[in-house]
């Protein structure tokens, strides 16, 4: 699997599949969220990369990429370099959840580089404040953070879990990949309680405001973080 060293040091996985004759085709690039990696966007892959070149990345942490401690500037930063070095630029960017404020940090230091932006059950903003009554309670952000130093690796199979209805639980494609996962490397814990960090610290609702390419937002129908209410907010914060 290809892997590249940016400037800080950190080891990028990352796979780019594309049709053979694709030097005049537009790039998708996917970002995972929170406890999972790139290979949740395999079905996607396996679609889009008829038409598309298609770049899935493992965030710091996660999956195969290595860690360095920095804040989200700093990784956002880390990513501009190794989109640049393979030259995947200007790119639709389909983001889940951290990963969709991930790329609203990278557009905020290097817009250029985006055709048009999805946002996967992702906002701005996930804490919960007085004058923004979406996404989740600091306090269950801080329980989660804790949970990591108590019962980690499980809280991580936990917050899987979450990403699906009940009915979809009783699905065979659910226990599919529930086997599938089981082979997977469970991401370091260091980067997972950063990442709550980032999740209740950054407030990117002026950078959305900001955004003049198309965007697109999709939410799960009980999706209890990003609902509908919370989407809605999200159309009118943009331009």
């Amino acid at each position: 699997m290809p892997h590249l060293t940016t400037s800080a040091g950190i080891q990028w996985e990352y796979r780019m599949d594309q049709p053979d004759h694709s030097d005049d085709l537009a790039t998708i690039v996917f970002l995972h969220g929170w406890g999972v990696d790139r290979r949740i966007w395999r079905q996607q892959v396996k679609y889009f990369s008829e038409s598309f070149r298609v770049l899935t990345v493992d965030l710091p942490g996660h999956g195969k990429t290595s860690w360095q401690p920095m804040n989200l500037e700093g990784f956002a930063r880390q990513f501009i370099e190794l989109i640049e070095r393979i030259e995947a630029r200007p790119f639709t960017a389909v983001g889940s959840s951290l990963g969709g404020l991930f790329f609203l940090k990278v557009y905020s230091i290097h817009a250029a580089l985006f055709d048009r932006f999805i946002f996967v059950g992702s906002m701005p903003k996930f804490a919960k404040s007085e004058e923004y009554p979406y996404g989740l309670d600091i306090r269950r952000i801080r329980k989660l953070g804790g949970q990591l130093e108590t019962s980690y690796p499980s809280i991580v199979n936990v917050f899987f879990r979450s990403l699906f209805t009940k009915e979809e639980r009783e699905s065979r494609r659910y226990k599919w990949l529930q086997k599938f996962k089981q082979k997977d490397d469970v991401p370091m814990k260091p980067a997972l309680a950063s990442y709550l960090d980032i999740l209740e610290a950054e407030d990117l609702r002026s950078v959305l405001k900001e955004v003049s390419q198309p965007i697109q937002f999709i939410n799960g129908r009980d999706d209890e973080i990003c609902c509908r209410d919370t989407v809605q907010y999200l159309r009118e914060c943009c331009p």
